[in-house]
Order: structure tokens, then sequence, then C-alpha cells
């Protein structure tokens, strides 16, 4: 969706590709830590990731995916083109992104809480 020339006139798809870009550097830099403590102890440990961090993060996607849906929406009524498609794939996929995060701070609370 970045890709496309007519990306910069919609704030709603830099919304998305902004905090898109943000999570996948959250979920770094969470599998960074984890392997840099695995490294210095020796052995496999199980680290409990940032509650707060993954609730953010899970925050700012759906807020993305809730800016981005009404505009796409509005764009199918007058076009079905390959932008409008990867407007929709890229909502998906934020989706899922979303659910994946959620699921880490659900289990980041369970394991917290042991």
């Amino acid at each position: 969706m970045a890709s496309n020339k007519n990306f910069d006139e919609y704030e709603e798809y830099r919304y998305l590709v902004a905090i898109g870009a943000l999570a996948f550097l959250y979920a770094a830099a969470q599998v960074l830590r984890q392997l840099l403590h695995q490294f210095s102890a020796g052995r496999e440990v199980m680290l409990k990731t940032t509650f707060l961090g993954d609730q953010v993060v899970a925050y700012l996607l759906m807020s993305a995916l809730s800016a981005a849906i009404p505009m796409t929406n509005r764009k199918w009524e007058r076009a079905d083109n390959t932008f409008n498609q990867s407007s929709a794939a890229a909502i998906s996929m934020t989706f899922f992104a979303f659910v994946a995060v959620a699921l880490s701070a659900l289990i980041s609370d369970r394991i917290s809480n042991d």
C-alpha cells in the first residue's frame, strides 16, 4: 500500500503504516531482548514481556484499523482497483497483528501472575 503513488494523500493510511512499523519495531525489540538475555544466561529462559507495552501497541493497532476502515469502504464504493485491494490487505494484516499482540499481552499477564 505504501508503494502506491496516491498513498501520501490519505492521512488514515499513513497512520496505519506508521503504527504497523511501530508494532514491528516493538516486536523486534522484544525478540532482541529475549535473545540477548538467553545468550547472557547461557540457557533458555522465559522473560516476562512488558504488559503495558503490549497493551499500548494493541491499542494503537486497533486505533489505526478504526481510522483506515471507513476510508477504504468509501474508496470501494467508487472503484475496485489495486490500491483498494492493498488497503484492505493492509487492514486485515493489521488486525492479525492486533490479535497476536493482544494474545501476547494475555500470556504476559498470566506469566507475571504465576
